[in-house]
């Protein structure tokens, strides 16, 4: 199906611009962590013990602080609605952005998984190379107590190691539980585990709290491979660093600390925000929802009016069922193009509404278009991800190019 550029460009060119923005976050980020641990002076010393483990740790750790904080953004529900509601909002391009912050939420969990197993992986080798590499010219630097000690001793006693794998398995359970199986028909379990979240940050703040990582803090007076008045390093280490510096004698002994722990500068602001957020939900849900009505409709379409206090309806909320045995369709014209309403008289396809089998789409596309050529038309559709697929494949199509079809999904976040 040829698609249409205009119509693609209404429908996923704000997505795919924070995508790649994003995207481009991500990789500038990893770049210059990766960088400034492979380079920097003041750990020159931990790279030639480590290696590229260092820099890859350190880099991946950066992009999964980054992704932890934006995770939780997403799922502000109500903080969302009323941004998307306010008037001071007004781009229609912004709010439908917004009706997507599902699909941002995905890609950030995605991303936390994929960079813990390359964060871990890289852990893993610099584990062994504490013990394999371990210094005698400077003690300080070392995680390990002696050279060749088990690295599965130095992982389990240590904060670092013992939180990493809590971490490991708490993100494992979310993972797990947040496949689309799992998902659908034990919504209980993909709840449950997901509330783990609150467990996992307080571990990932303490994460850090160990100082397995050490930086260099007086590199003037003792700059990175200078000749010590006492060395007991080995003969090729000797070498290596006599032609680094000229012969260039150190002033002091080299001296480490280990990093002040940032990652609750990164997830701290939105983890406050969110439970504020949630306590405001529990808060709001506290109060009692009468049921005044049930009406049985054909097709097994139930009708239930409710009341509650200080509530009002408006366009687009709806109400979850764990399995819902129905769909809604709408086709409506946007007002702020000054269109004509559409009802249901005028388009033959949605008068047969109960007919048995799914509706001819191109047909009523066909007649949208007809009667709405250069504008815009706004589908909304609420139901199943088959019926969905086929409508956003037809707003996007370049059959109906006379008209921009912008697709807007009803999303259960």
């Amino acid at each position: 199906m040829v698609v249409s550029v205009r119509s693609w460009v209404a429908n996923e060119g704000g997505k795919h611009l924070v995508m790649v923005l994003w995207l481009g976050a991500n990789t500038w980020l990893f770049t210059k962590t990766f960088l400034l641990y492979s380079t920097g002076q003041q750990y020159q010393y931990l790279y030639r013990m480590l290696g590229l483990g260092l820099c890859i740790s350190r880099a991946s750790a950066s992009v999964l602080n980054l992704n932890c904080s934006l995770v939780l953004l997403p799922m502000c529900r109500s903080l969302l609605t009323f941004i998307r509601g306010t008037h001071t909002l007004s781009s229609r391009k912004t709010r439908r952005l917004l009706d997507k912050s599902k699909t941002f939420h995905v890609a950030c969990g995605v991303a936390i998984c994929i960079f813990s197993v390359v964060h871990v992986s890289a852990h893993l080798v610099n584990v062994v190379n504490f013990s394999v590499s371990y210094s005698d010219d400077f003690p300080a630097l070392n995680l390990a107590r002696y050279r060749g000690e088990d690295p599965k001793l130095i992982v389990l006693t240590t904060i670092p190691g013992v939180t990493g794998i809590l971490l490991v398995l708490i993100l494992f359970l979310i993972f797990l539980s947040s496949s689309h199986c799992i998902r659908v028909s034990y919504y209980e379990i993909f709840w449950y585990t997901h509330n783990l979240f609150i467990v996992f940050y307080i571990i990932l703040m303490v994460h850090m709290i160990g100082g397995a990582l050490k930086y260099q803090t007086n590199i003037e007076a003792h700059p990175p491979g200078c000749l010590r008045a006492n060395q007991s390093s080995t003969e090729h280490q000797d070498n290596e660093l006599e032609q680094g510096h000229d012969g260039e004698r150190c002033r002091e002994e080299a001296h480490f600390q280990p990093h002040i722990p940032q990652t609750w500068l990164w997830v701290s602001g939105p983890l406050c925000l969110y439970c504020a957020e949630r306590f405001f939900r529990y808060i709001r849900s506290r109060d009692p929802v009468t049921i005044v009505t049930v009406i049985r409709h054909p097709c097994d379409v139930i009708e239930l009016r409710m009341l509650k206090k200080n509530f009002k309806a408006r366009p687009g909320q709806l109400w979850q069922e764990n399995r819902p045995d129905y769909f809604n369709l709408k086709l409506y014209v946007s007002q702020r193009d000054n269109l004509p309403s559409m009802s249901e008289e005028k388009y033959g396809p949605l008068i047969s509404r109960l007919l048995v089998g799914r509706p001819r789409w191109n047909l009523l596309f066909d007649e949208i278009e007809k009667t709405n050529r250069h504008k815009r038309v706004g589908v909304f559709c609420c139901g199943p991800k088959g019926i969905s697929r086929t409508l956003h494949r037809l707003c996007n199509s370049a059959q109906f190019s006379g008209t921009t079809f912008e697709f807007n999904k009803e999303s259960f976040s």
